[in-house]
């Protein structure tokens, strides 16, 4: 797994809190989708989904997204 340079981890942070709509500190499932469903198919945010939430519950903890971001680099 890649290790994150300051900048990196600023922008991974600032796209999390960008995603988490009512500023909980976690990104919901649904604020997810309704974030990204104009830019994806149904079948790639559903592809989406499954990476980076592999649990399956209805959230998206920091370190599912930490760690998806850092596979994409």
């Amino acid at each position: 797994m890649a290790t994150l340079t300051a900048e990196q981890l600023e922008r991974a942070k600032k796209a999390f809190r960008s995603l988490d709509a009512n500023g909980d500190g976690r990104v919901t499932v649904k604020e997810f989708s309704e974030a990204l469903k104009p830019y994806l198919t149904d079948t790639s945010l559903a592809a989406l989904m499954k990476e980076v939430n592999p649990n399956g519950n209805s959230f998206i903890s920091w370190k599912e997204f930490l760690e998806d971001y850092r596979k994409d680099l």
